[in-house]
């Protein structure tokens, strides 16, 4: 083998260039990403929120309308209270005095009466309708059902762009994990072509048998390394297809075209603009506050509107089941409702309503501080990430023209075994470090498009 091989096999390999998910799309990636929106257990745990929210509307939709409602029903009793009427008593006398004027018997003896309180063969059965002419609950219920179903939609908006970024990030982390191990495989390869050339030096009588067990053993150092690595991709694999509700060993498809391109340029402040206009946790906190000041309107005309309503029923009762004109009876109602006092509870509410208004624009008001600050430290971050890129790649030059020289030497026996080893480690840490600062520009770009909304 000519002496330059072994120096060709350690540096050719992976070729890095930093790269932007804005300007590298991945129908890959997209895909995962569709199939995480659709599957992900803690996203459909918030659309059955929003449903839920959704049915309160209908529900408070509802009450506006008249009621209509069909009641039957029929008793018997035994026992019970009882009270005696002493009719007899009462009117026998006069019944008997009546007879002996009249000279007739046209008024007949009667007993006295023993009734039960509890009525015994004794139905029912009526028609009811009732309707709502006016009531201020049911207008401004209906407004703050329809304001915590914004508020949830925009929570559950917010999830699903925050998922996006969870999606991303253990994607690339995968692929970084797949990059390193590239990286130590390759590694491991030209130790075993140095455990080859060594053994010919040994052969020849050139040199003694522990530059081979010197060999051997950085060849069991990487083969360690290796396995890590491998322990890290299942993680890694695990953790992605949770995220996106898959068989947690599932095979993950890889997308190299997510490491060309070229790196985006943001301003920070032009992000934090987007911040402010994009990030839906504003809009959730908006509709919050909205319900909160509804709220106040509803305690406040509590306290100055009564409620109105009518009611009508028809039907029959009676003793003994029976449907006739004794038992029918028809009834009409119009009603007024007003508390006149209750203690101060109305005024209570009314204000407890204001504090939390007042408690959701204060939060409105940290959530801009905390947002621009992640923006803030997001886009830091990228350029710290872009700027370790660069200086990675420079080192990796470096420690490949290093290991040229030592290589032709360490061939020339004009350098030492642990010359060379030192100087192929250097590469091969080089090269881990540019893998690992190229897939932290991907991961710090997607972190603060993110922080901006994008």
């Amino acid at each position: 083998m000519k002496s330059s091989n072994l120096a060709k096999l350690l540096i050719a390999g992976l070729v890095f260039s930093v790269s932007s998910l804005g300007a590298q799309n991945s129908e890959i990636l997209d895909s995962y990403i569709r199939t995480g929106l659709e599957s992900n257990l803690a996203l459909r745990q918030q659309q059955l929120d929003l449903n839920k929210a959704q049915e309160a509307i209908r529900q408070s939709r509802a009450l506006f309308y008249p009621t209509l409602q069909f009641n039957a029903n029929y008793t018997r009793a035994t026992g019970g209270r009882s009270i005696d009427i002493p009719v007899g008593d009462l009117l026998n006398p006069v019944y008997s005095t009546l007879n002996l004027i009249t000279q007739t018997n046209a008024f007949p003896t009667i007993s006295n009466e023993n009734v039960q309180f509890l009525p015994d063969d004794f139905h029912e059965t009526k028609i009811k309708v009732a309707y709502p002419l006016f009531n201020s609950d049911l207008r401004y219920n209906r407004q703050i059902k329809t304001q915590l179903y914004e508020s949830k939609a925009a929570q559950k908006s917010a999830y699903e762009h925050e998922l996006r970024y969870r999606i991303t990030e253990a994607y690339l982390q995968y692929l970084q994990s797949l990059e390193a191990e590239k990286i130590w495989q390759h590694s491991r390869d030209v130790l075993v072509e140095l455990r080859r050339f060594n053994e010919s030096l040994v052969n020849n009588q050139v040199a003694t048998k522990d530059i081979v067990a010197t060999a051997d053993n950085e060849l069991s150092k990487a083969d360690n390394e290796l396995f890590k690595l491998q322990q890290t991709q299942q993680t890694a694999r695990a953790y992605f297809n949770f995220l996106i509700n898959r068989d947690l060993q599932s095979d993950i498809t890889v997308d190299t075209s997510l490491l060309r391109g070229a790196a985006g340029n943001y301003e920070t402040e032009e992000m934090i603009r987007q911040a402010f206009a994009s990030r839906y946790e504003f809009n959730a906190l908006s509709a919050g506050k909205n319900a909160a000041e509804t709220a106040v309107k509803l305690n406040a005309a509590n306290l100055r509107i009564p409620d109105f309503y009518i009611g009508a029923e028809a039907g029959f009762q009676g003793f003994g089941y029976k449907f006739n004109g004794e038992q029918s009876y028809a009834l009409a109602q119009i009603g007024l409702s007003y508390d006149l006092f209750d203690a101060g509870m109305r005024k209570s509410k009314t204000q407890e309503a204001r504090i939390e208004a007042e408690v959701i624009e204060t939060r409105y008001q940290e959530v801009r501080q905390q947002i621009a600050l992640e923006v803030i430290d997001a886009s830091n971050s990228y350029a710290a990430a872009k700027h370790s890129y660069e200086t990675t790649q420079s080192g990796l030059r470096a420690a490949e023209a290093s290991f040229r020289i030592i290589n032709n030497k360490y061939r020339a026996n004009q350098a030492l075994l642990i010359e060379y080893l030192d100087a192929q480690n250097r590469v091969t840490t080089a090269q881990l470090q540019v893998a690992l600062a190229l897939t932290d520009v991907l991961i710090r770009e997607a972190a603060l498009k993110k922080a901006a909304g994008m």
